[in-house]
């Protein structure tokens, strides 16, 4: 691709939507069986019987590499091209999957989702940034939002695939037996969507455009602007940026360690069947069919940064509502507004990323990105499974809801004060 063509002139063109469709069959690929971790967690603890924090150790084993492989793929993603990136994500991963099922001791187990977790690592920061020269960015919610109903299937399906194998084939034979397709699917997804971007010129991410040719700048307050964001070097906007990245950072990273727990707090607290309690996460993961695309539709009409705050603000307390809803209906319709809010911060935060970045750093902001929301989660995952180990379910379920209302309340104040001074 030359350094003047646009994000508008690739959208005009047919392949356009068939890479951003091949994209979202890889994101579902890249989830198949990193979604099963969450619900196959009972079975495992109970096979090595492990405390809730070593539980939260085996979520964290993935989450730790997971994150700290997406900073060196953003930079790859950036400076190489994102197709064996893609690859990696998905094959990879699906061969860390065998060794996962295969670990007969703890310490195997964790070694093969510390595999697992690099592999993985280089998905995200490529997709997306192939999603973010595609589109224009008035549109680029909209984008994310149809590529992210990819992985909100396979966490959807997960669960139940979960419940339904793990009866007939324990939790080791779910991983073997969903590993094979899904590394042959990997390789298959790498050709064809080779040969989408080869055709396009996409089979690397544009370099910087020269002096002169590159989007126009653009004052923080942009952020908040509907669908016009441009990039900007300003130091207003590096400090709206550094809130934007810390708030959706935080609040990734705070439902990404209440979701193990999940499980655990039906079939412990609540007497839920354990198989019922994996299944039951799909309620989460089924909001991403809607919400997705309805929350990149809104960030690009509203505002990224409106709707992100407004998303962080509700998000607390839909957590702490979980500790009071009664089971089954009650308790499930919270599971839904968690998963609508979930999933409409992740298109909202991508495209405000890719609007607003430089085409030559936005692999590498989106690695921050998808970095800080993982390891966030890694550090949190077991700190909250120590909260609950001392003081309880309730109280851990809670302090993670305030930690989340906390973050919306000081990071949104800090951006549109920021945004009124410029």
């Amino acid at each position: 691709m030359t350094a003047d063509t646009t994000p508008a002139d690739l959208k005009a063109t047919p392949r356009a939507g068939s890479v951003i469709g091949l994209l979202a069959g890889a994101h579902f690929s890249h989830h198949v069986l990193t979604a099963l971790i969450v619900p196959l967690l009972p079975f495992i603890r109970n096979e090595f019987g492990l405390t809730y924090a070593q539980a939260g150790l085996v979520t964290a084993a993935f989450t730790i590499t997971y994150g700290v492989g997406q900073l060196p793929a953003g930079w790859l993603a950036d400076r190489v091209g994102p197709r064996y990136l893609l690859l990696l994500g998905i094959t990879g991963v699906a061969v860390a999957g065998v060794v996962v099922g295969l670990s007969p001791l703890f310490a195997v187990l964790i070694g093969g989702l510390l595999i697992m977790g690099i592999a993985g690592g280089g998905y995200h920061p490529a997709s997306s940034a192939v999603i973010g020269n595609l589109v224009h960015p008035s549109r680029t919610g909209r984008a994310m939002g149809v590529h992210i109903i990819g992985g909100s299937t396979s966490f959807f399906l997960a669960p139940l695939m979960a419940a339904g194998l793990v009866t007939a084939l324990g939790w080791r034979g779910t991983f073997l037996t969903l590993s094979a397709p899904v590394a042959v699917l990997g390789v298959v997804l790498f050709v064809l969507i080779s040969r989408r971007m080869g055709a396009m010129g996409l089979g690397r991410l544009p370099a910087a455009s020269p002096a002169g040719t590159d989007e126009p700048e653009a004052t923080a307050a942009s952020g908040a602007s509907a669908g016009t964001e441009r990039p900007s070097r300003s130091r207003a906007a590096v400090a709206h940026m550094t809130f934007f990245l810390i708030l959706t950072g935080i609040m990734g990273a705070g439902v990404g360690s209440l979701i193990p727990y999940l499980p655990l707090y039906l079939a412990d607290v609540r007497g839920v069947d354990e198989a019922v309690a994996a299944g039951f996460l799909s309620v989460i993961f089924a909001a991403g069919f809607f919400a997705a695309p309805l929350g990149g539709l809104l960030s690009d009409r509203l505002g990224r940064v409106r709707v992100l705050v407004a998303a962080g603000l509700l998000t607390g307390p839909a957590i702490v509502a979980l500790v009071f809803a009664p089971f089954a209906v009650p308790f499930a319709a919270g599971l839904l507004a968690l998963g609508v809010l979930m999933f409409v911060r992740m298109p909202t935060s991508e495209a405000h990323i890719t609007a607003t970045v430089e085409k030559r750093n936005r692999g590498t902001v989106l690695g921050v990105y998808f970095f800080s929301g993982a390891e966030g989660s890694a550090v949190l995952t077991p700190l909250l499974g120590a909260t609950i180990d001392r003081w309880g379910f309730s109280a851990g379920i809670t302090g993670m809801g305030a930690l989340i209302l906390l973050a919306a309340l000081l990071c949104g104040g800090a951006m549109f004060a920021i945004r009124r001074r410029v």
